[in-house]
């Protein structure tokens, strides 16, 4: 990301995707309820730990495999235009989200052992990089700044989400927000998508 613009692009895809309902937001927003804000950090930084490693591991291996075998990175480029795609449609498909009941007091562990089984975060990773990882330029420049940026709009959406706590979960459980948030995300993602592929498949020819 070494313009503006390239930075705005990857915000509007990562900001959708981090910032969406998913198992470590909510389980933020429920541990700021019920624990406090403060005692949330030990549980949010051990969700960031686990996210950076697998953003450092996967974009090394990523770059590796973009320099041997190019066409394979074409086509996770593809797959990452159709995964993003998709993603735009089914945040209008969704109508609700399942309300639980109050947890424990989260720990560091609780939030190294939920994210390192949390799919989406690892789909998120390998999205981010088929899309803007740039072989042309320094790898350890690359694969480190992507990883730091994505800590950073990580921790800022678990502590908004844990500092939000009751209020947020309140308002996001509602049927009337989850719609609004839905179709808002779905058409950022699907503008996205349709400008991402342009650029690597129309826009070069």
């Amino acid at each position: 990301m070494s313009s503006i613009s390239e930075f705005l692009l990857w915000l509007g895809v990562i900001f959708p995707l981090v910032f969406s309902a998913g198992p470590g937001n909510i389980l933020c927003a429920i541990c700021g309820a019920s624990n406090g804000f403060g005692k949330s950090v030990p549980f949010i930084l051990g969700l960031n730990i686990i996210y950076t490693l697998y953003a450092l591991i996967m974009g090394f291996g990523m770059a590796s495999i973009n320099l041997e075998y190019p066409q394979f990175f074409r086509l996770l480029q593809i797959a990452g235009v159709m995964y993003i795609a998709w993603l735009g449609i089914k945040f209008f498909s969704k109508k609700g989200m399942n309300k639980t009941g109050t947890v424990e007091q989260l720990t560091f562990m609780d939030g190294v052992i939920s994210q390192a089984l949390n799919v989406k975060g690892m789909t998120i990773v390998l999205t981010m990089y088929s899309q803007f990882l740039d072989a042309d330029k320094s790898l350890y420049t690359e694969v480190f700044t992507l990883s730091f940026a994505l800590l950073m709009i990580n921790l800022f959406t678990h502590f908004t989400w844990a500092y939000g706590g009751a209020w947020m979960a309140s308002v996001f459980a509602s049927d009337r927000a989850i719609r609004i948030q839905n179709k808002v995300f779905g058409s950022m993602l699907l503008a996205v998508a349709f400008w991402l592929f342009y650029q690597a498949f129309i826009g070069r020819q």
